[in-house]
């Protein structure tokens, strides 16, 4: 597969939805029923060219067409404690500290 691939798709999706989060979570998870696949089996299938030429049509037609849906929005994660905060308690802050050369 070329990597070229998944930049052309993803640069095109971000045109239609700026929050990038969201393109890599439609990337991943969003099943395409007009080419029967999510982009990212497609890109790996050979067939990434398509997802692009599915982008144009959309892009072509327009930001404010009626018919154009903007990509389902994942829930955000609450911001806070993590479930194993526990195991870093002795890190400074949120990441994980190095070890001190001895």
């Amino acid at each position: 597969m070329h990597y070229g691939i998944i930049r052309r798709i993803v640069t095109l999706a971000e045109l239609i939805e700026p929050d990038r989060t969201q393109v890599w979570a439609w990337f991943f998870e969003t099943h395409i029923e007009a080419l029967g696949g999510r982009p990212v089996e497609l890109a790996f299938h050979g067939r990434g060219q398509e997802v692009v030429d599915f982008l144009l049509v959309i892009l072509s037609r327009g930001r404010h067409a009626s018919n154009v849906k903007l990509f389902p929005r994942r829930p955000r994660r609450p911001v806070g404690p993590q479930p194993n905060d526990e195991l870093f308690a002795d890190a400074d802050g949120w990441v994980v500290g190095v070890p001190k050369a001895s």
